[in-house]
């Protein structure tokens, strides 16, 4: 099978952006993506990783008073410009650190709390209720109530499982009760509970109640 000179030069501008994709799909939570997402966010990636060539190349021209150039672009836009092998090289290193950028950036939901900020939106960035619990600063110390099984756990989020994988949740320093009659059954350093998470009932008490809410007088 025989590929065009363009169709190359597209396969190297993937590389740079295969690779920042690849950082960044282990490094975050999200849902099963389709081959074409995959594709398009690799093409923007190595697009990205060359525009930042470009611009650094273009700072070290002005620092140093030199004159490099950033020929990618030009081998994508004339036929008879030659790819430079060495460049590929320099872009592919860069795309690991901006790998992690992005990585970064969409952890810490940079993009979703400045548009919360600007009132733009009100999602808060994560793949679903289950990530945004799980992932909150503030959850730490729950309780599981399986009623299937009148059993109730209390412990302390040590790992849970993304939302693209098996339902699975890893607590710490757990108190087992049975769960009708608040009766305590057992205590364990850890325990892992397998389990679909519809068929749990989860409670946050480490949570602080709202200044809003109004308790009944006692």
């Amino acid at each position: 099978m025989e590929f065009s000179e363009f169709t190359l030069k597209i396969i190297f501008l993937f590389i740079p952006g295969i690779i920042s994709y690849m950082i960044i799909d282990k490094l975050i939570s999200h849902k099963e993506p389709k081959i074409f997402h995959i594709l398009i966010n690799s093409l923007i990636l190595g697009f990205i990783c060359y525009s930042f060539y470009y611009v650094l190349i273009q700072l070290i021209n002005v620092l140093s008073k030199t004159n490099f150039e950033c020929l990618f672009f030009n081998a994508l836009l004339y036929e008879y410009t030659e790819i430079n092998f060495s460049e590929i090289a320099i872009v592919t290193a860069l795309s690991i650190p901006i790998g992690f950028l992005f990585a970064f950036l969409i952890n810490n939901k940079i993009l979703f709390r400045t548009a919360n900020f600007l009132k733009v939106t009100k999602k808060f960035g994560d793949v679903d209720v289950w990530s945004y619990i799980m992932n909150s600063k503030n959850v730490e110390w729950i309780v599981v109530r399986d009623i299937e099984n009148d059993l109730m756990y209390e412990g302390w989020v040590e790992a849970f499982s993304d939302s693209t994988e098996t339902d699975e949740l890893f607590l710490s320093d757990v108190i087992v009760f049975e769960n009708s009659t608040g009766k305590e059954l057992y205590k364990t350093p850890g325990l892992y509970l397998p389990k679909k998470r519809e068929n749990l009932i989860m409670e946050f008490p480490s949570l602080k109640f709202s200044e809003y809410i109004k308790r009944p007088n006692n």
